[in-house]
């Protein structure tokens, strides 16, 4: 899953409406948010905790699911997401 779209669901779970106040909330700045949208960037491994936190998930889940978006292997990818998969459960993830 893209990072914009964890924020995504993080502002939808908590009611907010601003990139801003997403920001603000997972303790990053707001060009990070920016960055995460416009380049689809990963989230490094303390904003994943903190976004896995925020949804009441496994923080591993949301980590390894961000590892997946920078590996370039499809069959890697493929093992990190079954994993993150086995973590959160299937609802959260998919395999691509």
């Amino acid at each position: 899953m893209k990072a914009f779209e964890w924020i995504d669901r993080v502002k939808s779970a908590r009611g907010i409406e601003s990139d801003y106040a997403a920001a603000k909330l997972l303790g990053v700045k707001q060009s990070n948010i920016t960055i995460y949208r416009k380049k689809e960037s990963t989230m490094d491994e303390d904003a994943s905790i903190n976004v896995a936190r925020l949804l009441g998930i496994a923080p591993a889940g949301v980590i390894l699911d961000q590892a997946a978006e920078r590996v370039k292997s499809p069959e890697v990818r493929a093992t990190l997401l079954a994993e993150a998969a086995k973590i959160c459960g299937r609802n959260v993830y998919y395999v691509k």
